[in-house]
C-alpha cells in the first residue's frame, strides 16, 4: 500500500514497503527507510511515478542490509548512501546510472562484487573507501575519472582494469591497497595525483610498495610517475615489439639452424658419391691391371 502525505514545496512524499519517497516535478527518489531491513528492492515507479534517484545518506549505516535490487530507472546515487552498509555482499547498478556521489559505498567493508555500468564517467572522493572484501574490478571503458581515496584501503583489491578513456586519477586513489603490485595506466591518463598508486601506511608513516609495476607507454603521464616515485616501468608497446623481433629472430635461427643442418645433410650426401666414384673408379682401373 502507498500512503501520500502532501506538502509544500514537494508534490507529496510517501512510503512504501518499508521505503521513504519524495516526488517532484513527476519523478520519485528513495529519501530513507524505516525498520532494519536486510534485503531492499527499489522499485521501478513509486505510484505511477518513475523512481530515478537514490537520494544522499538514504541507506547510511544500514548496517543490517544484505542484498539490494536496484531499478533500471535510477540515474542517480547520492552522496554516503550505503556508507557503512556493512553486511552488504553485491551489488549491480543501473544500467542507465550516470552519477555515484562521493562516499556512496564507503565502509562497505564486506562488498566483494560490483557490476559498474559503461554510462558512469566519473568515480568521486571515496566512493569504495574501506570496501575491504573487494579483490578486483573492471571500470567502465567509458570512465574519464577516480577521485581522491576512491579506492583507498580496499586492503584485498589485486587487479583492477581501467579503460582506454581515462583522464586522471586523484591523490591517494589506490593508497593502502596491499595487494596491489602492478597496474596498467593508459596514455590517456594525463593527470595521477600525489600517491595515488603504489603507496601504503605503516601508522604515521608513509611506505612506498617496492614491488609496484606501472605498465604504459613511453613518455606518458605513467612513466613520469614511476619515475618520480621509484617504482618499475614497463612499457607495453616495447615489450610487445620486443616480444615480435625475439620471436622472429628466434624463427630465424630455427630456419637457419634447419638450413644449416640441411646444407651438412646435402654435403654428406656429395660426398658420399664422390667417394663411391673413387671407388668404383680405383675398382675400374685394377681391374684393367689384372686384365693384362
Amino acid at each position: 500500500m502507498v500512503n501520500y502525505i502532501i506538502m509544500h514545496g514537494v508534490n507529496f512524499i510517501g512510503k512504501n514497503n518499508g521505503l521513504l519517497f519524495s516526488v517532484v516535478n513527476g519523478e520519485a527518489t528513495v529519501t530513507g527507510y524505516v525498520g532494519q531491513p536486510d534485503s531492499v528492492i527499489i522499485p521501478d515507479f513509486f505510484g505511477c511515478y518513475p523512481v530515478t534517484e537514490l537520494r544522499d545518506n538514504a541507506f547510511y549505516n544500514c548496517d543490517t542490509l544484505t542484498k539490494i535490487n536496484i531499478s533500471q530507472n535510477v540515474r542517480k546515487i547520492g552522496h554516503h548512501c550505503f556508507y557503512a552498509c556493512s553486511a552488504l555482499e553485491r551489488v549491480e547498478l543501473p544500467l542507465k546510472l550516470n552519477e555515484l556521489g562521493a562516499g556512496c559505498f564507503c565502509g562497505c567493508d564486506r562488498l566483494e562484487y560490483i557490476v559498474l555500468p559503461e554510462s558512469i564517467k566519473a568515480l568521486p572522493e571515496s566512493c569504495f573507501r574501506a570496501c575491504f572484501s573487494l579483490e578486483n574490478l573492471i571500470l567502465p571503458d567509458e570512465l574519464e575519472s577516480i577521485g581522491e581515496f576512491c579506492f583507498s584501503d580496499c586492503e584485498s583489491m589485486n587487479d583492477i582494469s581501467i579503460g582506454e578513456n581515462i583522464r586522471s586519477i586523484g591523490n591517494g586513489a589506490f593508497f593502502m591497497c596491499h595487494k596491489l603490485n602492478s597496474i596498467h595506466i593508459p596514455s590517456t591518463c594525463k593527470i595521477i595525483g600525489a600517491q595515488a598508486l603504489g603507496y601504503d601506511s605503516n601508522g604515521n608513516e608513509l611506505v612506498r610498495n617496492e614491488k609496484f609495476l606501472i605498465t604504459g607507454e613511453i613518455g606518458s603521464v605513467a612513466q613520469i610517475y614511476a619515475l618520480e616515485n621509484g617504482f618499475g616501468f614497463l612499457a607495453k608497446s616495447e615489450t610487445t615489439e620486443a616480444f615480435i623481433t625475439l620471436a622472429s629472430l628466434k624463427e630465424s635461427v630455427i630456419e637457419n639452424h634447419e638450413l644449416f643442418l640441411s646444407g651438412i645433410v646435402v654435403l654428406a650426401a656429395f660426398i658420399t658419391v664422390v667417394i663411391r666414384c673413387l671407388i668404383l673408379h680405383k675398382r675400374k682401373i685394377n681391374d684393367k691391371k689384372l686384365s693384362k
